[in-house]
Parts: C-alpha cells; structure tokens; sequence
C-alpha cells in the first residue's frame, strides 16, 4: 500500500486529470498543469525528510579543541562532541566548517542546516532559512542532501524541505548547554 504522501499524489493526479476534460479554454490547461506541479511537488517535500532522531550525548564532549586533529565523534555530522568555542555562527556560509565548529555551533544553541549537490533554487530555498543562531553551509562529506543539527538532534533530508526543517529550527534553536 503506498505511503500517504504517494495516495494524496495519486489522488491529486486523478482530481486534475479529471478536470482537464471539463474545460476547454487555454487558461484551464495552464491552471491545470500548475495545480499538478504543485501537488506533486508539495508530496515530494513531504517525503524528502526522515524523522528526527534525538542522539546520545558524546562522552567527550567536554573536549574543547583548537582544530581537526585526530578527533572521533560518535555520530556524522556531530551533534555532541569534542568542540572549539567560538562566537554564534548564522548566515550563509561559502565552505564547509571543521567538525569542532560545527559541534561549538550547536553547542551554543544553534542550527546548522549543511548540504551537498543542491541546485541553484534548492539552495536559494534552503538560504531563507538563514538566520540568528542559523547557518546554512556546505558540506561534501554528508549522508544526504540535507543535514539538519542541533545539540544532540539531527535530522537528513534527500532534499530541501522547507516546511520540516523549518519544524526542526523552531523545536531545536537556542537549545544548545552553552546558550
């Protein structure tokens, strides 16, 4: 049986096609095909995220760390862990931040949203969501698309999702032990 989001698409699908053949002007195509677009879509973004998943706290996450070094995390990308303190980190960024950072980030109540192979309005879509104690930043080495971490939380992604990590921001911002 398909998952919901398959169903309400398979749904929406049939609803239009059925109503392409009740119209007969131009404008009723145009508005028809928009409609598909946008529902297909909107299941799409749906289905892109995974669930988060609240990780356990890295023993050594009392470490603090002035760089890479031979440093090991429990999971990828970190959300506990040897760290680097530093100031809050938001916007978006041009390159990739060490894990350290990215651990000092989180730490200090903040969310890193990091991607990899994104189009150009997958990354203008993801960069709204930039903010106060929120970095958009590129990653090469992730799982998926789309990462999302906070301290001890982490959500991935097979695509830019708006609505679930906007969810994820609004539950996990400011919630860091140094914040």
């Amino acid at each position: 049986m398909p998952n919901p989001p398959v169903r309400t698409a398979s749904a929406l699908t049939a609803l239009v096609l059925a109503l392409t053949g009740c119209g007969d002007s131009d404008a009723s195509d145009s508005t028809t095909t928009a409609a598909l677009r946008n529902a297909t879509t909107s299941s799409a973004a749906q289905a892109a995220c995974s669930d988060a998943l609240k990780e356990p706290l890295d023993p050594a996450s009392y470490v603090h760390s002035l760089g890479n070094g031979d440093i090991t995390y429990t999971s990828d990308p970190p959300t506990s862990g040897p760290h680097q303190p530093g100031p809050p980190i938001s916007g978006v960024l041009q390159d990739p931040l060490t894990r350290p950072l990215q651990v000092g980030a989180v730490e200090a109540g903040g969310i890193l949203l990091q991607y990899h192979d994104l189009n150009d309005a997958e990354l203008a879509s993801l960069s709204e969501l930039a903010g106060d104690l929120i970095a958009v930043v590129p990653n090469p080495d992730l799982p998926a698309r789309v990462v999302a971490t906070a301290w001890l939380n982490k959500q991935t992604c097979d695509g830019v999702d708006p609505i679930a990590l906007q969810t994820f921001i609004d539950t996990h911002v400011g919630r860091g032990p140094e914040h």
